[in-house]
């Protein structure tokens, strides 16, 4: 024989070699495959001679005892003492020199401080005096004060500043309680007149 012929044989005896390993593998696979799902199916439990056995610990059987009925307790809050009305009035002016602290640095609320002042010659220096208990005695002796209001009233900035304060509800509850409900609602709109 040739040296091509052997060369041939050789290459073919490794072909078959090749084609036997490779299904011997996938034989072992097969085998693999179905001890390992065997396993998993023996695996829920030990077995002697084909008898499961269980290794977890007995549960007792669950025993009814009867129980006391206990009514529901209310609940209980501790509160402070009320405060008196000294208190509360205090605690509303303090509450509204807060309010208006916030806004001092507002030009609008400056100037209308100065000519508040103005016009009552010092007896209401800011905002907070006419928030008071001494509204209507203010009024009474500084008639000019509806006119200073009402001049910085049309200042949209001044105007804007108002209503944020007027609508604050810490505000509207203080000045209720230091001039008394029926004063701290707004009055009633007049009904315009037809020419």
């Amino acid at each position: 024989m040739s040296k091509t012929s052997w060369t041939l044989v050789a290459v073919m005896v490794a072909a078959l070699i090749y084609m036997g390993a490779v299904r011997l593998y996938q034989v072992y696979n097969r085998y693999a495959q179905q001890a390992a799902a065997e396993a998993a199916a023996n695996a829920n439990g030990f077995t002697f001679q084909n008898v499961p056995v269980s290794l977890a610990a007995p549960q007792p059987e669950p025993v009814s005892k009867p129980v006391a009925f206990a009514p529901a307790q209310s609940a209980i809050f501790l509160e402070s003492a009320p405060l008196s009305d000294v208190q509360k009035t205090q605690q509303a002016q303090d509450t509204i020199s807060s309010i208006l602290d916030d806004y001092k640095q507002d030009p609008a609320l400056q100037q209308f401080n100065k000519d508040l002042s103005a016009a009552t010659q010092g007896s209401a220096a800011d905002l907070g005096a006419l928030s008071g208990v001494e509204l209507v005695k203010i009024l009474k002796e500084n008639p000019q004060v509806s006119q200073v209001v009402q001049q910085h009233m049309q200042n949209p900035e001044f105007a804007k500043t108002i209503q944020q304060i007027f609508t604050n509800p810490q505000f509207i509850q203080s000045v209720q309680q230091l001039q008394g409900a029926a004063l701290a609602q707004p009055p009633a709109a007049e009904p315009k007149k037809t020419e």
